[in-house]
């Protein structure tokens, strides 16, 4: 399985999913030409995405799904009141289009599971203020990714997802002092901190601490504020979290704005050859 991030953050979240020959992405947070762009520089062909999944219709993680799946006769899966939602975005002949019956549906309730090729994808509910806001939990032959963002909350079916991941892609969007005391309207400030906003650093660090006994190994810390949190705060405030409750062998990463990291689990490991029996 191959994992690679084309951008996190505020301003537009898109990850690349691969297993089996199977390629998917999850989310389209950027304009159609942006992400095209990112997946040529990974070397992928954007026809060559089999399925477009989303986890909420907000612009930064769908603003650019309509247009793609338009372009390449990509499918969309969603929930069928996040698919609404999205069509209701500002008419473009792209919009037109799905309405027109011209790019493939794919509904997927919130907690429903389906299949994409070579891969099994589980939905689950997040807390955010969305229709039907959701993370997946994306499965291939032998490992698997969960994907959460934009939640306010780990709520215990986050939670359930967090355990089952090998590699978990997860906000941690703010810096709880550093928001408080920041320019944001205090209204937005408000809405950050809700139940269905965004997870902080230090919520992040105790969902990963209450999981990471039977859970993920590998963590890339998504959806960072530009303006309330930075990559060396993030990663700090959890690796020491970690690092206190004798979980210091997780490895952090921080997905940024642009192209990167990637994750490969070939390079992780080989399972040996089993032994030879001789009589």
């Amino acid at each position: 399985m191959r994992v690679i991030s084309l951008g996190s953050g505020s301003s537009g979240n898109a990850t690349v999913i691969q297993s089996g020959g199977t390629t998917i992405l999850v989310d389209a947070g950027f304009a159609s030409r942006i992400l095209v762009s990112r997946l040529r520089q990974v070397g992928l062909a954007p026809g060559s995405v089999q399925a477009i999944l989303l986890t909420h219709e907000h612009g930064d993680h769908a603003c650019g799904a309509l247009a793609l799946a338009a372009a390449y006769q990509i499918p969309l899966v969603s929930d069928p009141l996040t698919r609404k939602a999205v069509e209701r975005m500002p008419i473009s002949p792209e919009s037109r289009a799905v309405r027109n019956g011209k790019i493939e549906q794919v509904p997927l309730d919130v907690g429903r599971s389906t299949r994409v090729g070579t891969l099994d994808v589980q939905s689950f509910p997040t807390s955010h203020d969305a229709v039907a806001p959701c993370g997946f939990l994306i499965s291939g032959s032998a490992w698997k990714v969960c994907v959460v963002t934009d939640t306010g909350e780990a709520t215990p079916a986050v939670v359930e997802a967090m355990r089952e991941a090998h590699l978990l892609v997860i906000e941690a969007n703010h810096d709880r002092e550093r928001l408080l005391a920041g320019p944001y309207p205090l209204q937005l400030k408000m809405r950050i901190l809700s139940a269905t906003g965004h997870l902080s650093n230090q919520q992040t660090s105790e969902a990963l601490a209450s999981t990471l006994d039977d859970g993920p190994r590998w963590v890339w810390l998504a959806h960072l504020s530009r303006t309330n949190n930075t990559p060396a705060l993030a990663s700090t405030q959890v690796r020491d979290y970690l690092r206190s409750r004798g979980l210091g062998h997780t490895r952090i990463e921080v997905a940024p704005p642009g192209v990167g990291p990637t994750w490969d689990s070939s390079a992780l490991w080989n399972p040996a050859p089993p032994p030879t029996i001789t009589s």
